[in-house]
């Protein structure tokens, strides 16, 4: 018999979803912050669109994706000073938190009040986020990029290689750091079958490039980054004052290799599909020279996906954790506590798992097979 709670804590269960909306709909309307790289970045999706494609990466400081520079000036439709318009945020913020809430419901068997508290929790979850404020603080189309990671990893688990192959490549288009997460196809292949998969993947992902290329003034390559003092390059190499590719490259090899062991040893879980993602995203944040609060974006989609991918019928210990890891991340992107952050998520996400590892005959939904990884 279920525990008799107070009667506004019911009326906030009835009324999750209209509760959900208004609130993001306030976060939308207050949040007056100009989104980090924007407004330039909607200025070259126009030049794109004026068929000016020699120059748009004339600049090396713009690592941006022809698929990011395109959303973006979608987002900048009606806005105005480097701010998208009203409707824009109120639209985009209404959905993440409803979208969540609705996968919530979708990937889990629970009814009745438990069901409820799931939802809103995950729906607070999103709220969380969109008060640092996430996506508005720049890049909001790198949320696309952990979203196309897992399910890229659901289509090749239905053997649709080519498919999960061409969304890997549009993550590639969105943000080229995005290639750092082919490998969680891992936690649905074997290596054979998955590097086929990363070579048309790379394949998809230069054919986007290929054009600006061809075009001349394509400097993305000779971008330096400036170490910031609150990251663990500067903590190591106190003396470094900037990062080039070469560097870059050591950074890839830790976050692709991270990927590539949290995917494949804890493929069993069907929480994996979210914890290979917040893994990429996390040891990119723990490892890279420059800390902006943006590059919690990815992480921010991941954990929410955690959460949610977590069993209705797991033990309430490990769904604390998913819990907990959400938050934790959220408050580490509000305080830009890059090192400190990074550490903390790490330890709570290790646990998560390592906590799957004891029950792993879990009871799972005929709908929801399809994110039950092979074992």
């Amino acid at each position: 018999m279920e525990q008799k709670l107070p009667g506004w804590v019911d009326l906030v269960l009835r009324g999750r979803w209209v509760a959900a909306a208004l609130a993001a709909t306030l976060l939308a309307l207050f949040t007056t912050d100009q989104p980090f790289d924007l407004a330039d970045f909607a200025a070259y999706g126009q030049r794109i669109l004026d068929g000016h494609l020699s120059g748009v990466y004339e600049d090396g400081w713009n690592q941006a994706g022809p698929v990011q520079l395109l959303v973006s000036w979608l987002l900048m439709i009606g806005g105005s000073t480097g701010t998208p318009a009203a409707a824009v945020r109120v639209a985009v913020n209404v959905g993440l938190a409803l979208g969540a809430m609705a996968l919530c419901r979708r990937l889990n068997t629970g009814t009745g009040r438990p069901a409820g508290l799931r939802e809103t929790a995950t729906g607070l979850l999103v709220l969380l986020w969109l008060a640092v404020p996430v996506p508005w603080y720049g890049h909001p189309a790198e949320l696309l990029v952990p979203v196309l990671w897992s399910y890229a990893s659901v289509l090749h688990r239905r053997e649709r290689t080519g498919t999960a192959a061409a969304l890997l490549g549009v993550s590639v288009a969105i943000a080229p750091w995005a290639i750092l997460g082919f490998p969680c196809l891992l936690a649905v292949t074997g290596l054979r079958r998955a590097i086929r998969a990363w070579i048309l993947a790379g394949a998809v992902g230069v054919a986007f490039y290929l054009p600006f290329v061809l075009a001349g003034n394509f400097h993305m390559f000779s971008h330096v980054w400036r170490v910031d003092d609150d990251t663990l390059i500067r903590l190591l190499f106190p003396d470094l004052a900037t990062v080039t590719w070469p560097l870059r490259l050591v950074q890839a090899v830790l976050v692709a290799g991270t990927c590539a062991a949290v995917a494949y040893r804890f493929r069993g879980q069907r929480v994996v599909y979210a914890a290979a993602p917040a893994a990429a995203s996390l040891i990119r944040i723990f490892s890279d020279p420059v800390s902006l609060r943006y590059y919690w974006i990815t992480v921010a989609v991941a954990t929410v996906l955690a959460f949610v991918l977590v069993s209705d019928a797991e033990r309430p210990r490990r769904q604390l954790l998913a819990l907990l890891l959400g938050y934790l991340a959220a408050f580490g992107g509000l305080a830009t506590r890059q090192v400190p952050g990074t550490i903390a998520c790490l330890v709570v996400l290790a646990a998560l798992l390592i906590a799957g590892e004891t029950r792993k005959a879990v009871n799972v939904a005929p709908g929801d097979t399809v994110l039950t990884p092979r074992a």
